[in-house]
């Protein structure tokens, strides 16, 4: 009787703990999915060209039994021929913050980069702060403003850029639209 007690216990103290992350990864839920927007590369992350023409395809899942969610993308030119850029984020509840973070890894074009941040939960948005650093030492910070217009479309925006001590315009608005 105690063996069974115990493993209860312990299972529910497994489940209580995956809840938490869960609860507190919930608002990136909408996400989950696949994404797809045409647009013009930017040319200010160093690797990437600037005004090609290219289809980014973003793709969320929750991974872990739901206590993280992993982000890919992939950027081709608009004829399939050339990629322009990929990379992953990891999206998790850090424990000693209770506050969501990221960790970021990627290329480029041929630069290798990998960065961290944190989500703010704002009203009408999620704000993404992020820093990167490229193998070359190119050192970037910036927000990425995600609106979730409604089931089948969200806006992601490259706001507050600084690269190396130099602020950058703001990249204008990406409209997302599901694909699955």
């Amino acid at each position: 009787m105690k063996k069974i007690l115990l493993i209860v216990m312990f299972i529910s103290g497994v489940l209580y703990a995956q809840n938490e992350a869960y609860d507190a990864l919930n608002v990136l839920e909408p996400l989950i999915g696949k994404w797809q927007t045409k647009e013009m590369s930017y040319g200010f992350f160093e690797g990437l060209p600037d005004n090609t023409e290219m289809v980014t395809s973003n793709e969320y899942k929750w991974i872990t039994e739901k206590s993280a969610i992993l982000g890919t993308w992939e950027a081709y030119t608009t004829d399939g021929k050339q990629k322009i850029n990929h990379g992953s984020i990891l999206y998790y509840l850090d424990p000693a913050t209770k506050s969501i973070r990221t960790k970021h890894i990627g290329y480029d074009g041929k630069v290798y980069w990998t960065g961290n941040g944190r989500i703010e939960n704002r009203k009408n948005s999620l704000a993404v702060h992020i820093e990167e650093l490229t193998i070359n030492g190119t050192h970037t910070a910036y927000t990425n403003e995600i609106r979730i217009l409604n089931n089948d479309t969200y806006q992601s925006q490259f706001v507050n850029i600084n690269q190396g001590g130099k602020p950058i315009e703001d990249h204008p608005n990406r409209n997302f639209k599901r694909v699955k």
